[in-house]
């Protein structure tokens, strides 16, 4: 799985993009056969404001499924990673639970006395 980390008007801090492919790493954990790509972006979203301002967006390119796409924002980009990270784990177990899902088709009981008219 490839992971792709962007930053937009956040200084991407020495250790940032170890930090992040770690958390995703982890959090992906058993589903890593699933992903085909991983792209981590980083903003600041407010600029020098301040704020609740660090958004990750985080996208996932499955196989077989459809793309995963959400949004995290908080004061600071390691628990916006964080908080992206359990998203992570929890939205790929649901996904992957619900195409696991076999439709169980019912047929109707026919009764063996009964002579076909």
């Amino acid at each position: 799985m490839r992971i792709d980390l962007h930053c937009d008007g956040v200084e991407a801090a020495p250790g940032l993009q170890d930090y992040v492919a770690r958390r995703m790493r982890f959090a992906v954990g058993k589903f890593r056969d699933h992903i085909q790509w991983a792209r981590i972006k980083v903003a600041d979203v407010n600029g020098p404001k301040g704020g609740t301002d660090k958004r990750c967006v985080v996208q996932l390119k499955l196989r077989n499924l459809p793309d995963v796409v959400f949004a995290i924002t908080q004061i600071d980009v390691r628990a916006a990673v964080d908080e992206a990270a359990d998203r992570v784990s929890r939205v790929l177990a649901q996904r992957l639970r619900r195409s696991r899902r076999v439709e169980h088709v019912r047929y109707p009981v026919v009764d063996a006395t009964v002579a076909p008219a």
